[in-house]
């Protein structure tokens, strides 16, 4: 099979959470910097969460980006931008909380660092709760891609480019259209943007035959 992610050059990961993790999922996907999403669950100490049993844990995406491409920061300043961390968000428990997962020193101190800027900039305290190198557990396939998947006609035709359904979900094509489907981005956008991949020839032509004929 081939391989239809963006070649990265300087990969990282960031895990967030900023309420229900269907739509940071897709909003995130849009970004050319992302190279993969996937939602689950991380920040709490329950053995093997899922979706009906949450426990003490979080819905949270995980975000597997190009840092040449798109800074630590960057990911910080759209995350704290797209949600109230300024507010405790603790009606379901922690299901829906603000919350960051720091996956090394330096991240954590970016973190701090961006944190305060903040703060002093609104004038208020962030009520993320900032958890360090915690355990991330991927949600049930049904929640992967969710928005992408309501689209059965789109997905039939993704479907037989990959291997199996955990290679769909870490696609770097299956995270635009993910954000597409919800008006993020643009597939102009994303077709011009393949160029860039630094994909095989075949597996470039195939993709691009693939969007053109798809149908939604």
């Amino acid at each position: 099979m081939h391989n239809f992610n963006r070649r990265a050059k300087q990969l990282e990961t960031v895990t967030l959470g900023m309420g229900c993790f269907w739509g940071p999922e897709s909003q995130f996907g849009q970004y050319p910097g992302v190279i993969r999403t996937q939602t689950g669950f991380s920040g709490g100490t329950s053995p093997d969460p899922t979706y009906r049993n949450i426990g003490d844990h979080t819905e949270v995406v995980q975000i597997v980006f190009d840092a040449s491409l798109m800074t630590y920061e960057d990911i910080l300043n759209i995350f704290w931008d797209s949600h109230d961390a300024f507010k405790d968000r603790y009606y379901k428990e922690r299901q829906y909380i603000s919350l960051l997962i720091v996956h090394s020193t330096e991240q954590l101190g970016k973190a701090e660092k961006v944190k305060k800027e903040r703060e002093n900039r609104y004038g208020k305290q962030i009520k993320t709760d900032i958890q360090y190198d915690l355990p991330f557990y991927p949600a049930e396939d049904r929640h992967q891609k969710y928005f992408l998947k309501r689209f059965d006609k789109a997905t039939a035709s993704l479907f037989p480019l990959f291997s199996d359904h955990k290679s769909f979900v870490h696609s770097t094509i299956a995270a635009r259209l993910n954000g597409f489907v919800r008006e993020n981005g643009r597939l102009d956008n994303i077709k011009d943007e393949i160029s860039d991949w630094q994909l095989t020839k075949e597996a470039e032509t195939i993709l691009r035959e693939t969007l053109r004929d798809i149908r939604w």
